[in-house]
């Protein structure tokens, strides 16, 4: 079922749905007045009339993002740096790749073909790819935010694959691991890997989710890997400023690609970052909170810390209702407005006396 505005007064509306939508329109009441984290792009405004509390509490599930946690929030409020020290700083590229290397240690096994580039954002990085591996077909999977509608929008036709055996010597791969749609690794990852490397197909694989995942070790050595891109705006509050870094085929760098890839500014902060907090570190600070949701509104937790699989009644609110048209996985909540609002949320339950909420069962009806 696609949902679009027009369903918004006949949805089916379980006590669940009821609920979810009373926490949002008190999220995103607070919000209005400052009271409560939002995101830092222009459908995250919300002003204090109604209509606009309304329309955000509509969709605020759908809104996926960097948790806006406090003691990140705090440190990118502190940041200082003297900019002329920064600029000048010719060793920060040295500094980068060996911060960078030891924190996606615990995560990723990257191979010695493989060499630290910083970058403005991943979505530079695909088009590079493409640009690159012109003649070949892109193939991308159903699950996947790099979809048909958004390559299309660059004159690229783009074929869906199911499993290696879909793999061609003339294609060229894009891919998220963990899968954007379901937040797991396929377990033909390897096989594919392995196809790829066999018969020169390059892949490029995105692991921005990689800091959400409870248990994540991603083997990257192997040949066929071209590039793979560390965007940091979904583990920090910092998809502003664009700026993250990759891991790029030595063969295939050339001395421009570093010349005109650096942001030292954007590096600095990145590299004092990592420094500051672990890889791990969302996931150590919001499993119980994950737990607590997905217990508490009867949803099934899943790897990735920030979401719980849902059922048909809250398919209005699936963290991947934007891309509902490319078959994308629509069974996943996104629960960072109740990871990052947990304290707020349970002083007004335990005011209204909802304190005790419980919807493991809330398949009993739907109303409507």
């Amino acid at each position: 079922m696609i949902y679009t505005e027009e369903h918004w007064n006949t949805l089916p509306r379980s006590p669940r749905f009821k609920f979810l939508f009373e926490l949002a329109m008190l999220i995103a009441n607070a919000q209005s007045k400052g009271m409560a984290p939002r995101g830092g792009f222009e459908w995250d405004r919300v002003t204090s009339d109604f209509k606009s509390i309304y329309g955000k509490a509509k969709h605020l599930y759908c809104d996926v993002r960097a948790i806006r946690d406090p003691e990140h929030i705090e440190f990118i409020k502190n940041f200082k740096v003297d900019l002329w020290k920064v600029h000048q700083d010719l060793d920060q590229a040295e500094r980068l790749t060996d911060v960078a290397t030891k924190w996606t240690s615990k995560h990723l096994h990257i191979g010695d073909h493989l060499e630290i580039l910083s970058m403005p954002s991943t979505r530079n990085a695909v088009i590079e790819f493409i640009q690159k591996n012109t003649g070949r077909t892109v193939r991308i999977h159903q699950e996947e935010y790099w979809n048909k509608s958004q390559l299309k929008h660059y004159k690229v036709d783009a074929q869906y694959f199911n499993d290696p055996d879909d793999i061609n010597y003339n294609d060229c791969i894009i891919i998220s691991l963990p899968l954007h749609g379901t937040y797991e690794i396929p377990g033909w990852t390897y096989e594919l890997l392995k196809k790829c490397s066999a018969i020169g197909v390059p892949v490029f694989i995105d692991v921005c989710w990689a800091w959400f995942q409870h248990n994540f070790l991603l083997n990257l050595n192997y040949e066929c890997i071209d590039t793979v891109t560390c965007t940091l705006g979904k583990m920090f509050p910092i998809e502003g400023f664009r700026q993250s870094f990759k891991f790029c085929k030595k063969q295939n760098i050339a001395k421009y690609d570093k010349l005109y890839s650096t942001n030292r500014f954007g590096n600095e902060l990145l590299i004092q970052l990592m420094e500051k907090f672990p890889a791990n570190d969302i996931v150590n600070k919001y499993k119980d909170k994950q737990t607590f949701w997905c217990k508490r509104l009867g949803l099934v937790k899943t790897n990735s810390v920030h979401n719980g699989k849902s059922d048909d009644d809250l398919l209005w609110y699936a963290e991947h209702k934007h891309l509902v048209e490319d078959g994308v996985n629509q069974k996943l909540l996104n629960l960072v407005p109740l990871l990052e609002n947990h304290e707020l949320i349970l002083d007004y339950l335990n005011q209204t006396n909802k304190g005790h909420f419980d919807f493991s069962n809330h398949q009993d009806q739907i109303a409507i």
